[in-house]
Parts: C-alpha cells; structure tokens; sequence
C-alpha cells in the first residue's frame, strides 16, 4: 500500500471544504429566494382578501359616503374623490398601515363601476372591477 503525501491530502481536504462552502451557498440562496416568495405569496393572499371586502362593500353600499363610513375604523379611511382605506400586515385598520385598497367608482350610464385597487407600500399587487346597477 502506497502511503498519501501531505500535500495530495491537504489538497483533497481543500477541495472538499470549497464544494462544501459552495454548497452551503447555493442553499442559503435558495432559502431566502424561497423566503421572499413566501412574503410575497401571502401580500397576494391578503390584496386578494381586501380587494373581495372591498367588492363586496361597494355592492353593498350606495355611494362613496357609505362605503366610508362602512370602512372606516379608527380614522383608517379616507373620502377624496374615491375611498382609500389603510391596513397593517395582519389587515387590522390603521391609519398608518402598509396596505391600502382603493376603491374608484365611477358611474357609467346605468351602471356604476369600480376598480378596487390594493397597493402595499404604494407598489399596486392586486386589482379587481366590479360594477353595479345605478338604481341600487
């Protein structure tokens, strides 16, 4: 049996720990790339959660007033030309909040439509339209 060298086992040594380090690399990379895609996931979940709320006050109610009132909690809501409407990360009313649905009616003959947008930190994610009789 022939004996190893020093430098041959020192050299697999070396070789062994850069495949390790590398390794671990490309696991940490995963991880956060499947950690940001679990955040983002569950942004969507909650816009799509707001936006079906929003939908359904709007069909509810008979103008923006009442959309308002119906939403606003603790001086999360504001009436401009539409209704905005603010939510932390668990989609408690805050005035504050990172989220914010906006509901934009506007009449279009005998219909009254709405497109209910859902912004996190003013990047939109998530849109739906919805429309309703005006006689309602």
């Amino acid at each position: 049996m022939k004996k190893r060298s020093n430098l041959s086992l020192g050299i697999e040594i070396i070789a062994i720990l850069a495949v390790f380090i590398m390794s671990i690399t490309i696991l940490s990379k995963a991880f956060v790339t499947a950690r940001g895609k679990s955040v983002s996931a569950a942004r969507l979940s909650d816009a799509v959660t707001l936006a079906s709320n929003g939908a359904d006050v709007f069909l509810s109610c008979e103008d923006d007033k009442e959309i308002y009132e119906v939403l606003n909690e603790n001086g999360n809501a504001q009436l401009k030309e539409d209704v905005s409407v603010f939510y932390d990360d668990d989609l408690k009313a805050d005035p504050n909040g990172a989220f914010r649905m906006d509901i934009i009616s506007k009449e279009n003959g005998d219909f009254i439509d709405a497109d209910i947008i859902v912004y996190y930190n003013e990047e939109e994610i998530y849109r739906i339209n919805t429309g309703k009789g005006a006689g309602r």
